[in-house]
């Protein structure tokens, strides 16, 4: 099971062929799961729900000037602090496609194409990961193709940046690779600290796997290769905590005054079942029931993985020593997926969703280092890829004498992985969804006099703030953040990773009080909840107010343009009444 030398042998001539292989194969599953409509970056009529949040980030980001912290989006939210690291706009790709934004089309999204990208360096990596313990090249392409059919990739593609578990992979990868001189260490912690520096800026639960796999890499060429001293050890950790904290600040997740709050800790976790538990994943097995909110802490293995481990493992208890021996050789990294499966299992411990060991009071006085990861049950990734690998390495080394059972062993399982995933038959992971776009001709009406477009009360989606409840729904804060992109308005409304409730209720309270005193803006256009309406009405004739395709809409009151249509009545399209506001 240890990594084959003659692997290495096979790199350097032709090592780029499996992983080739696997990639399109990545590619090939992502069209055939129903992702073909989604790489074309004008096609918004699909991002609903985390997708319409980060798209409309990187909408805003595009034209807005380069700042501190990097990525500001200051149209969006204002005057709430804003990022497209805080709106999960995939900071480093946003960056990248920014000085190109004169040449791209208004509409233009980059989700989908990450997307499939991402199945893609799955298969590549998994392909490399699993030719350390083999060099058929048919073997290899079947481990990276069981890589990319790993359902906790496919499961998770309703929130782009989470998808990038390549970069677990890379780690594994690094983790294990034997190293023979000191300069090959050197260079796998180079790689490391760049996919460390990738995850910072593509989402911070992937950065903590990373940066903790980091670890159990300088661990084991430190203490288990003694390939570095004690002095240049300590370097290269200094090293790898700074790059990933300069980067947090850089991006903005930290030092803006917010959290993503610790309500939630111990409630999205994983269940100690959960990688062999199907949920409603598979075609062919029953799933076990969970506990609210363990969703996020889905591991399932697939169907394929969990075959492959029973012919693995048949008869096989004789080889208990040799598999004790491996993992010794690798306790720093056994160490480290331990612990991010007990970050994962939570405070509140569950065997088929019911509780068999709370410790909530152990984890409590950690709540303040734990509470920005209270999706906790996603920490489980790392072990389900390392369980994989572990079952791909033991299978490759058992048959190794007979190659042609291991790979009729991975091609039954790459079969049955893939035809019992249910989104192959359905096809609905990435259903159409219209994007939420204002089409009245009033809207059109909005000139360059005004700047600013404001909801009463503000839309923040998920605050828990008193002041912010309102009529107002998720779709909305969409409809008026793409209106304001459109027209190069600021919009007060949004949905933020992470935020500050006090400055949240501060900033609703402070507009409510300027419209009760009439202070209202000349360069605003006000779009009312119809609980408030009623305090716009007050101010008479200083205000223009009327409802534009069913909103409540007002501005002070000025000769001509969007003032004057706002009084008129809107013509009805026959067989209708007119608009019903909202």
């Amino acid at each position: 099971m240890s990594p084959n030398t003659r692997s290495s042998d096979v790199e350097g001539s032709r090592g780029w062929v499996a992983p080739l292989l696997a990639a399109s194969f990545g590619l090939l599953w992502y069209l055939a799961v129903g992702g073909g409509p989604t790489l074309n970056p004008t096609h918004l009529d699909w991002l609903g729900g985390d997708f319409a949040q980060h798209a409309l980030g990187w909408m805003h980001f595009r034209d807005a000037p380069w700042g501190f912290p990097l990525g500001g989006t200051p149209s969006l939210l204002r005057p709430l602090p804003m990022t497209v690291a805080l709106s999960d706009s995939n900071p480093w790709v946003s960056l990248a496609l920014k000085p190109f934004t004169r040449w791209l089309p208004r509409d233009f999204q980059f989700i989908g194409p990450w997307l499939a990208l991402c199945f893609m360096l799955q298969g590549w990596l998994g392909a490399k990961l699993t030719g350390l313990f083999t060099p058929n090249v048919l073997q290899r392409f079947l481990g990276g193709a069981l890589f990319v059919l790993a359902p906790v990739l496919l499961y998770r593609t309703g929130h782009d940046t989470l998808c990038a578990q390549w970069l677990l992979t890379g780690m594994l990868w690094l983790n294990l690779r034997p190293r023979a001189s000191p300069r090959q260490a050197w260079t796998s912690l180079a790689w490391a600290l760049l996919l460390n520096a990738l995850a910072s800026g593509i989402h911070p639960y992937l950065e903590v796997m990373v940066f903790a796999l980091g670890l159990s890499l300088l661990a084991t060429v430190t203490w288990k290769e003694q390939h570095l001293s004690r002095r240049e050890a300590a370097l290269a950790l200094a090293v790898l905590c700074a790059v990933p904290a300069a980067l947090f600040v850089l991006f903005g997740y930290v030092g803006l005054g917010v959290r993503s709050g610790s309500a939630g800790f111990g409630h999205f976790s994983s269940d100690l079942l959960t990688l062999v538990n199907p949920m409603d994943w598979s075609r062919m097995l029953p799933g076990l029931p969970t506990a609210a909110g363990q969703y996020e802490g889905f591991g399932y293995l697939g169907t394929g993985v969990l075959a492959l481990a029973v012919a693995a493992l048949w008869k096989s208890r004789g080889l208990a020593p040799q598999v004790r021996e491996q993992l010794r050789a690798r306790t720093p990294l056994v160490i480290v997926l331990l612990l991010l499966a007990l970050l994962a299992f939570s405070s509140v411990l569950t065997v088929a969703g019911g509780t068999v060991l709370s410790i909530r009071k152990v984890v409590a006085p950690l709540l303040p280092l734990l509470s920005p990861f209270r999706a906790s049950g996603r920490f489980i990734w790392p072990l389900h890829y390392a369980v994989l690998t572990g079952l791909l390495a033991f299978t490759l080394w058992r048959w190794r004498q007979r190659p042609a059972v291991a790979t009729g062993l991975l091609l039954g399982a790459v079969l049955l992985q893939a035809l019992d995933t249910t989104d192959l038959w359905t096809r609905n992971h990435f259903a159409p969804t219209p994007w939420p776009r204002l089409k009245a001709p009033g809207w059109a009406l909005i000139d360059a006099s005004y700047r600013h477009l404001v909801l009463v009360p503000p839309y923040v989606h998920l605050s828990e703030s008193p002041c912010v409840q309102s009529a107002f729904v998720e779709r909305d804060y969409v409809s008026f953040g793409d209106l304001a992109y459109r027209r190069g308005l600021t919009t007060n409304s949004g949905y933020p990773a992470r935020l500050s409730e006090t400055r949240v209720t501060e900033v609703c309270e402070s507009l409510l009080a300027d419209v009760a005193r009439g202070q209202l803006a000349a360069d605003t256009v006000y779009v009312v909840d119809p609980a408030r309406l009623e305090a716009f009405q007050r101010l008479g004739d200083a205000v223009s107010c009327g409802t534009v395709e069913g909103f409540h809409v007002c501005v002070t009151r000025r000769a001509g343009g969007f003032s004057d249509a706002l009084t008129r009545p809107a013509p009805s399209p026959p067989g209708t009444s007119g608009d019903s506001p909202r």
